[in-house]
């Protein structure tokens, strides 16, 4: 169904932004007049990587409304920024 596929394609969205995660810190230390462009671009990675988590929770919801199950595997919390160490 489309909400099963909405929340298998969540790890996706939380792969790129880990990734361009990575490119900014890399980014920034290179040259720290990066800083300012790469936080701007941060902040819209995150929102779009928040929009995605928003969305996957109505997917689980839709699930349970048509099924009277929540899904039966839990997601993955694939966001892996708060420990990172450059």
């Amino acid at each position: 169904s489309l909400a099963e596929d909405i929340i298998r394609r969540d790890n996706d969205v939380d792969q790129m932004y880990n990734g361009l995660f990575r490119q900014f810190v890399t980014f920034m230390m290179e040259d720290p007049r990066n800083i300012t462009g790469c936080m701007h671009l941060h902040f819209m990675a995150k929102n779009i990587e928040r929009m995605g988590d928003h969305v996957t929770s109505i997917a689980e919801q839709v699930i349970f409304i048509v099924t009277g199950e929540m899904p039966s595997e839990p997601r993955d919390k694939a966001d892996v920024t708060s420990s990172f160490k450059p």
